[in-house]
Formats: C-alpha cells, sequence, structure tokens
C-alpha cells in the first residue's frame, strides 16, 4: 500500500512537472483593460510613484487623497484610450496648497510631461465626468 501511494505521488510530481516544461510559451503586450473590472479604479500610491488605471463606461468620480513622493521632479504620464464620451480632470497641488499641473481632457490622448517644483507635490485631485475611455496616469519621482 505505500509503494501503491509513492508510486502516485511520484506520478502526480511527474506530471506537474512535464506539463510545466512547455516550450509553447505565448509573450504578448498588455493592453490598459486586462485585469480592470469596468468603473473600478486601480490606484497605487508609493513613495516613488502613484499610477490610476481605470477601464470607464459612462463613469463619474473624485479621488481626492495625498501623495507620498519624494522627490521635486516629476514625470507624469497620461494614456486615454478608447475614449467616446466625457471629461477628464487631474490637478496636482503642492505643499503650500498652490495647483503645479492642471491637466483637462475631452478626448484620447497619450502625452509625457516632465518638470521639476519648488516643493514637494502633496495632493492629487481625478475628476471624471461621464467618462467612458480607457484612463491610464503615471506620476513618478524622477
Amino acid at each position: 500500500m505505500k509503494i501503491q501511494k509513492a508510486f502516485l505521488i511520484l506520478g502526480i510530481f511527474g506530471l506537474i512537472f512535464v506539463s510545466g516544461c512547455n516550450n509553447n510559451v505565448e509573450v504578448f503586450t498588455p493592453t490598459l483593460s486586462d485585469g480592470l473590472i469596468e468603473n473600478t479604479p486601480a490606484i497605487v500610491n508609493g513613495s516613488a510613484s502613484f499610477t490610476y488605471a481605470l477601464k470607464a463606461n459612462n463613469f463619474d468620480g473624485n479621488y481626492n487623497n495625498a501623495l507620498t513622493l519624494n522627490s521635486k521632479s516629476l514625470e507624469i504620464a497620461i494614456a486615454i484610450g478608447n475614449y467616446s464620451l466625457g471629461r477628464i480632470i487631474i490637478d496636482i497641488y503642492n505643499e503650500d496648497n498652490i495647483n503645479i499641473f492642471h491637466g483637462n481632457y475631452t478626448e484620447g490622448i497619450a502625452i509625457t510631461q516632465s518638470f521639476t517644483t519648488e516643493t514637494f507635490a502633496k495632493r492629487i485631485e481625478l475628476t471624471l465626468i461621464k467618462v467612458t475611455a480607457s484612463v491610464s496616469l503615471a506620476v513618478k519621482a524622477k
């Protein structure tokens, strides 16, 4: 009985090993919608970067939060794809509550902008009004 169990366990591990050694690996470029649930933003706020991704369908929403970036030199990348409707407003404020970045978008766009500020970026506001598009925003400390 013990020998049969041992062969069964070895057989299962052998099958797993052989099936895991498949040379047909498919590599593809992920799209913005991969892993995103419609109308549910994916947000990551860290010391090196802030990211916001959304697959929107007639979405209204506001996001207002503190930034924890540890740099006065920033790079902002915005991509709005599959755009068909709405307005996207992005504002970033410094320690003195002065607006250091403003973006107001009503169409598909892909831009990257770098700049340096006198003080740290401390707050971000995102406003989406009736948006139907794929939205990606990344703010990186340089």
